[in-house]
């Protein structure tokens, strides 16, 4: 119950939070002349993540990345969502997703 309560809690305070955070920080960005394109992409990635959390139980791997896993394990569901997604993001997407967040969480457990 009490984590249950507490992811609650969690999607509530970034439903509130998120709009105008992400409004301030572009405003920032753009002062700053930083990227604002890469501070997007790292917010979709973020997202895509919660997905991942979401529907598969794995909070460091986005939806892409699990479901091309899942396909290569042998799971004829994953297959049939990969080609889904693959058709939204382009030819791969899911395949190359997979082995950039592999090679991203090699490097962060390296350097830890």
């Amino acid at each position: 119950m009490k984590s249950f309560l507490l992811m609650l809690i969690a999607i509530l305070i970034i439903s509130i939070v998120s709009i105008p955070a992400i409004i301030l920080n572009m405003i920032r960005k753009v002062y700053r002349r930083e990227s604002i394109s890469k501070y997007l992409l790292t917010i979709a990635i973020g997202f895509d993540q919660a997905g991942g959390s979401i529907l598969y139980g794995q909070e460091d791997w986005t939806v892409s990345s699990w479901t091309y896993y899942l396909e290569q394990c042998g799971n004829k569901h994953a297959q049939y969502f990969r080609v889904i997604i693959d058709l939204i993001f382009g030819k791969n997407h899911c395949k190359e997703s997979y082995f950039a967040e592999a090679e991203r969480l090699k490097f962060n457990a390296e350097w830890m």
